[in-house]
């Protein structure tokens, strides 16, 4: 993405300047850059990091910190000098003090004037090592631009760090003395000692990142720090960076943020037009390509978010390149982007999940739905946690100390979460042994219905008057299942036809040869004789019978079974090839229109309860009714 900010920059700079700045802007801009790294240099001396009285850890804390804040302002200083086209004559610069200087030394020599004399040599020093130092810059600028190696860059850098190192040895105390001379002589003494140290420490910095300052390509050239350093050097807009100085703004990075701001708008929609209009042309319509579709539109919005905000984050950056809310919004940022890295690999994640169920779907493979949704969710889990640990590394939280906490404390959370645990470890088991899979009838205890989802903690089950029931998964692991949908081939299809006791035997003979060749030749109901194929899956075990194994079952019975008390009954006992309930009852209410036609072509009638009632003696019984009637009893 740095090759967006560049073209930007670049096309930028193209349409409104030149890249030549004006050499008093440039050094100027440069020697805020190491007045600023010196103040925080100044704070470091100030630790008292030895003292036997402190905090040993909160002052390494506050040292890291510093040196931290020290670099960063190296670092933007190597940004704006590389490959840039900065130029300043070496020899003019402090010509003027430096000449005046060199009078006044013989002067106050001639008189005797000891501290005078080491007061404006020291200061002479100084001066000289500001030129040296803005010389070792000026060389790193015209390395980065002349496309200098990376070997003959340490090398001169090595040099120029070993004249630093014996110049500093090499200075003088001022000695013991008072008075305002003394004073003055002290103070320059020690501005001496800042100015050399702070030498060492950005040549150190420049041989620790050398890859900061060489070039390797004519588009490194091209930065922010040095579009902003070209428009602060305009004498135009001196007079509004003067007024909001204040604010630690410029206008060079109001000018090049608002440009940032403007290109990212521009380029939001277009990106978004552009792509949207790629996948439609060169894949939704592309018959060759199978499910990539759903992937690259998964992981488009992620992206388009992303290019987005790399554009604000820039836009923002350049604004306040100069504040001390730098590094709180690089601390945002950091954050904002890990969040879309993890919502670019949850949709990436649940687009490859979708496309693998499509894909077994789509070549009838038969897959299973909860590994898979448990793979997902553990995926994600581990996204999130390595996003968390990155950020809070880049926050300075010592992740290892936490985890160092989380494994002492361990068996206390293990203890505390044991259900949870026997839960996960149930929904395990059930996955593992596929015990019932998302969608298959069961029934586990009182509860009946069909599985809508097997989680980490619960299974739960839809049931047929349309309620929800949420069960642990450590109670279904260990109950008995029965699962309706655990067969390939055969419903049971079981009845007994009932025939009056009028009926004649012969009759009942040919019904029941009649409905055996009816059933054997009907082409849903299963027929032992066929070979099943429906459903069938290569055998997991040879030592298991295969139709029991895959749910296969294909009997035909027809029997005269019994004598009832108000019928004889014909035994119909088979197995639809199909499995679901409403395909099944097709098949039984064909079953069970052809059986009476059955009965009807050889002459018998369905049995119904009938209820006989014999009256013995019924005249001799009147008669005594009469009797009774007339009073003879």
């Amino acid at each position: 993405m740095k090759l967006i900010r560049y073209i930007s920059i670049f096309s930028f700079i193209l349409l409104s300047f030149s890249v030549q700045a004006e050499e008093d802007s440039n050094y100027k801009t440069i020697a805020d850059v190491f007045i600023s790294a010196a103040k925080v240099n100044q704070k470091i001396s100030a630790l008292g990091i030895d003292s036997e009285d402190t905090d040993k850890a909160k002052q390494e804390l506050a040292l890291k910190e510093l040196i931290k804040e020290r670099n960063q302002y190296f670092q933007t200083l190597l940004l704006m000098i590389r490959g840039s086209l900065i130029s300043f004559d070496i020899k003019a610069l402090h010509k003027k003090e430096l000449r005046f200087l060199h009078s006044k030394i013989n002067i106050n020599r001639s008189r005797g004037n000891l501290f005078a004399v080491k007061r404006d040599k020291y200061l002479v020093e100084q001066y000289l090592a500001k030129k040296e130092l803005a010389n070792y810059v000026q060389y790193l600028a015209s390395a980065g631009r002349y496309y200098a190696t990376e070997e003959a860059v340490l090398t001169e850098s090595n040099k120029r760090l070993k004249k630093a190192v014996q110049k500093n040895k090499e200075v003088n105390k001022p000695g013991n003395g008072e008075g305002a001379i003394y004073d003055a002589t002290v103070k320059n003494y020690q501005h001496l000692l800042q100015t050399y140290t702070i030498s060492i420490d950005f040549i150190q910095f420049v041989l620790d990142n050398p890859e900061d300052i060489v070039v390797t390509s004519f588009l490194q050239r091209i930065s922010i720090i040095s579009a902003i350093s070209y428009i602060n050097s305009i004498d135009a807009l001196k007079p509004a960076n003067h007024a909001i100085s204040p604010l630690k703004l410029d206008m060079g990075g109001v000018l090049v943020a608002l440009c940032i701001f403007l290109l990212t708008m521009i380029a939001f929609p277009v990106i978004s037009r552009v792509t949207h209009y790629l996948v439609e042309k060169f894949i939704l319509n592309d018959d060759k390509v199978e499910h990539i579709e759903i992937v690259l539109l998964s992981i488009r919005k992620p992206i388009l978010y992303w290019v987005t905000f790399f554009g604000l984050d820039l836009a923002i950056a350049t604004l306040m390149y100069k504040t001390t809310y730098k590094v709180s919004i690089e601390q945002f940022s950091y954050f904002i982007y890990s969040v879309l890295y993890v919502y670019l690999l949850f949709n990436l994640i649940e687009s490859v999940a979708t496309v693998r169920l499509e894909a077994a779907d789509k070549r009838n493979k038969e897959y299973s739905k909860e590994l898979l949704l448990l793979t997902v969710k553990v995926l994600k889990t581990i996204v999130i946690l390595v996003a968390l640990t990155f950020i809070l590394s880049h926050m300075g939280i010592n992740v290892t100390a936490i985890i160092s906490t989380l494994g002492i404390g361990g068996f206390a959370f293990a203890m505390a979460a044991k259900d949870s645990l026997s839960n996960f470890f149930g929904g395990l088991n059930i996955m593992i042994d596929r015990i019932f899979k998302m969608g298959d009838w069961i029934k586990v205890g009182g509860a009946e219905g069909t599985v809508v989802e097997i989680g980490l903690r619960s299974t739960t089950i839809r049931t047929f008057d349309n309620a929800l029931i949420t069960m642990p998964n450590s109670l279904v692991s260990t109950a008995s299942v029965l699962n309706w949908n655990r067969r390939a081939v055969g419903r049971r299809i079981k009845m007994h036809v009932g025939v009056t006791y009028e009926s004649n035997m012969q009759d009942i003979k040919n019904a029941v040869s009649d409905i055996k060749a009816m059933l054997a030749e009907h082409p849903e109901i299963a027929n032992p004789r066929e070979k099943q194929q429906k459903g069938v899956l290569r055998k997991k075990n040879r030592y298991l019978s295969h139709a029991d194994q895959q749910g296969i079952k294909s009997n035909q019975l027809v029997f005269l079974d019994r004598y009832g008390d108000f019928s004889i009954d014909i035994l119909v006992y088979c197995f639809s090839k199909t499995v679901d309930w409403t395909g099944w009852l097709e098949v039984k209410e064909d079953v069970m229109f052809q059986i009476a036609e059955i009965l009807e072509q050889n002459n018998l009638s369905f049995a119904y309860p009938t209820h006989v009632q014999i009256n013995r003696d019924e005249e001799a019984g009147q008669a005594m009714n009469n009797q009774v009637l007339q009073g003879e009893y």
